[in-house]
């Protein structure tokens, strides 16, 4: 009996060196964020994850399984870039590029590209803008406070949550969009997609005027009983009214929903 519990612990011992680092970090390199401005950030196939942490330096880690094609990291004119090498995703070729930002960080704009990899970020402030568009990769963002936030993509499915911003737009082919408001829009903003699904949350004390718009999809209010009843344009004062936000869709459902 004692023979069945020894043999697998002793495997387990011998391979465990070579899974210690879940990372497998082959570059590190930090940056002093009273330098730096703005963020851009291209990728074609790497995953990004961005995080927020204490003190002064803007940390970047990469994980790969190649070295060789890493992306490269440099600091120019107050600007901190991090561009992809590789035009094309090759089949084995894995790497996440892990961008860590300081909690008092705040750029004056944040531009993210990406082809196929998934962006997933607990928070991006900006003054100016954050830019950001994915094609087939997901994007994730935990919360975002700028004064234009665009985020736009071809099939991946985006949720953006905590959206603090003046303007927005948002729009995909046929990814599915959840975007959830902390607060009306100050300027005229939109989310447009095509074969997508489409929610859109916010505060009950919200202010703002809906129109809303689908050739086949279905839109729905939070206070229709019945779905069926609406038509496919539909027009709805929120609160006391003011900007407006256009929501478009060509066969994707679209929800309104209060919190």
């Amino acid at each position: 009996m004692k023979k069945r519990f020894l043999l697998p612990l002793l495997f387990l011992s011998m391979i465990f060196p070579f899974f210690a680092d879940a990372k497998n970090l082959v570059y590190t390199n930090s940056f002093d964020f009273y330098t730096i401005d703005n963020l851009e950030i291209t990728l074609t196939y790497e995953q990004l994850q961005i995080s927020r942490i204490y003190g002064n330096e803007l940390l970047v880690e990469i994980g790969s399984n190649n070295i060789k094609k890493i992306p490269e990291v440099s600091c120019d004119q107050e600007t901190l870039k991090i561009t992809s090498k590789e035009e094309k995703y090759k089949r084995g070729d894995k790497c996440t590029v892990y961008l860590y930002i300081p909690q008092d960080f705040q750029a004056q704009s944040i531009t993210i590209r990406n082809v196929s990899g998934n962006i997933s970020a607990d928070f991006l402030k900006a003054q100016n803008a954050v830019l950001l568009s994915n094609v087939s990769g997901r994007t994730d963002i935990g919360s975002c406070q700028t004064e234009l936030f665009t985020c736009l993509s071809v099939s991946g499915n985006t949720s953006l949550q905590k959206i603090m911003v003046d303007y927005f737009e948002f729009g995909s082919t046929s990814g599915n969009i959840f975007a959830e408001l902390e607060r009306s829009p100050l300027a005229t903003s939109m989310i447009s997609n095509i074969s997508g699904k489409t929610q859109v949350y916010f505060p009950k004390n919200s202010n703002f005027e809906i129109l809303a718009f689908t050739i086949s999809g279905s839109i729905k209010m939070p206070d229709s009983q019945n779905q069926k009843n609406i038509p496919h344009n539909f027009h709805s004062i929120i609160g006391d009214g003011g900007t407006s936000l256009s929501v478009t869709s060509v066969s994707g459902k679209i929800e309104f929903t209060q919190y």
